[in-house]
């Protein structure tokens, strides 16, 4: 079960240059995923512009950020 919170895709970059994609809340609040961060891993050598326009679709489709525990 996980909790009901909208979320939106950002996009960051790491150390090491690659950039990626995070979830936070929509609201700003804190998640309420017991403060844990989910991301994306882009292939290395993936462009900003291009992740940006990825999480800009994402986000215009996403409804929600879910997660299952076995």
């Amino acid at each position: 079960m996980s909790p009901d919170q909208a979320h939106r895709c950002e996009v960051r970059q790491g150390r090491d240059g690659v950039v990626f994609l995070a979830f936070f809340p929509a609201s700003g609040a804190v998640s309420s995923y017991s403060n844990s961060l989910f991301t994306l891993d882009l292939r290395p050598g993936v462009a900003r512009d291009e992740a940006e326009a990825l999480a800009t679709h994402i986000n215009r489709l996403l409804a929600g950020v879910s997660t299952t525990v076995f």
